[in-house]
């Protein structure tokens, strides 16, 4: 209940701060004080929070993370800064611990796995392992287990329904009436989604019957002799990671053709196939030098799917037809378009309705062919995007963040930040002429 508490000490001390600051001084005296009870108060309350989900392990960690992304433009920004640094805690648990999981999970699958004692990577929710699999038939293989944490799962619901409660509250002290409900059920469906490693070796099929089309895009193989539940087993994928790839692909043709094959992939699986791997964190994508691949004679490998999500075909129909409506300032089918949605409450001012299509405009900017080719090292292209984010979502009193496209931005967010990291400088507009089709 740790986190309970948090959120009703925020409340009170939120609110003895302002009736502080307003019993003292007067004009710009009672301003500044206004100001600097607010930040300094905020600033405690994200050391709070931090150390309040420092003491949580697996679910809430990793919800944690994702409050820091998804909710940066809802929550005080000095919360959403401390909760970054949430990203990078992941600790390793023993090999006797890995080894103990392995057996309860595998049984006597287990004397056919050689697994390498250091982990290579791990996370909030597991890690993962090296091994050498010697099938009784069949020849030896190269896999890496994905091994998730006891309990995980089990704690979800009761950890996201804690962190509801303190979003609540820190939404009610700046007097905001936003239901997130939508919101942390799509939290509470992925999450749940991430920890059923079935439901990822399904995700896994599933987008290869896809990803076996393009040249240059490669997958794991799974094998569910030796998976489960809790244990994932997949081809020792070879390649470099991200950093890797850029300290030894230093040309600008290279890059520009791999920042085109992310870009591309993105189009295909939203608008195209409807199943998105949702989560573009750099070290989810390996790269590797292959003969006959795009232009770029790069293939991209894709290395996790538990985040997978999938999107009806009306649902993309009406995305596309939102942004085309933008694009073309047709303002007033766009905003009917976002209320169906639900990408904005109609209940919210006719100001902010505007405010949602200049927003959406002034993103599809980088489609217009004046802006060609778009510089991804343009840090306009950030800061205009991220004031007027902010700046909308502060006028907002009802709507909460779209909850269908929490991942799916995310994930495009993911290849913004890699063609930064490229360098890349590309012609977008064959991306857009793609979307004049309706979606079937």
């Amino acid at each position: 209940m740790t986190l309970v508490k948090l959120g009703a000490s925020v409340a009170r001390r939120e609110v003895a701060g302002r009736l502080g600051a307003a019993a003292g001084g007067d004009g710009a005296t009672r301003e500044v004080r206004a100001a600097l009870a607010r930040v300094s108060t905020q600033v405690e309350h994200a050391r709070e929070v931090v150390e309040a989900l420092g003491q949580l392990k697996g679910a809430a960690m990793k919800a944690g993370q994702l409050m820091s992304m998804e909710l940066r433009d809802v929550l005080p920004p000095e919360v959403i800064a401390v909760l970054q640094r949430l990203q990078d805690s992941g600790e390793n648990v023993s090999f006797a611990e890995v080894l103990s999981i392995l057996r309860d999970e595998l049984g006597a699958a287990l004397a056919e796995l050689d697994v390498e004692p250091t982990a290579l990577a791990s996370a909030s929710i597991g890690q993962v392992h090296r091994a050498r699999w010697t099938p009784a038939e069949g020849p030896a293989r190269d896999v890496v287990l994905k091994v998730q944490f006891r309990g995980i799962a089990e704690t979800i619901d009761s950890d996201l329904a804690i962190l509801e409660r303190v979003a609540r509250v820190f939404l009610s002290v700046q007097l905001k009436r936003i239901d997130l409900a939508a919101v942390f059920a799509e939290l509470n469906e992925v999450l749940k989604r991430e920890t059923d490693y079935e439901a990822e070796a399904r995700s896994l099929g599933e987008y290869r019957a896809f990803a076996d089309r393009v040249v240059g895009l490669a997958v794991p193989t799974v094998y569910a002799a030796i998976s489960t539940k809790k244990v994932l087993a997949l081809s020792f994928e070879e390649g470099q990671r991200f950093e890797e790839f850029l300290s030894t692909h230093r040309d600008e043709a290279t890059r520009n053709a791999v920042a085109h094959q992310l870009m591309d992939l993105y189009f295909k699986e939203f608008f195209e196939w409807g199943i998105v791997q949702t989560d573009a964190n750099f070290a989810n994508f390996l790269f590797r030098d292959r003969a006959g691949a795009p232009a770029s004679g790069v293939e991209v490998v894709l290395l996790d799917f538990g985040a997978t999500r999938g999107y009806e075909p009306a649902f993309r129909e009406s995305y596309r037809a939102l942004l085309r409506a933008c694009f073309d300032d047709r303002r007033a089918e766009a905003i009917a378009i976002a209320e169906a949605l639900q990408l904005i409450d109609p209940r919210e001012a006719a100001p902010c309705k505007e405010a949602l299509v200049d927003l959406i405009r002034l993103v599809l900017r980088v489609f217009r062919r004046e802006s060609q080719p778009v510089d991804f090292t343009d840090r306009a292209l950030v800061v205009d995007a991220a004031e007027a984010v902010k700046g909308f979502y502060q006028s907002l009193k009802h709507s909460p963040p779209p909850a269908q496209l929490l991942f799916l931005h995310r994930k495009l967010g993911g290849v913004y930040s890699m063609g930064k990291a490229l360098g890349a400088k590309i012609d977008l507009t064959p991306y857009w002429q793609r979307l004049e089709r309706p979606i079937a």
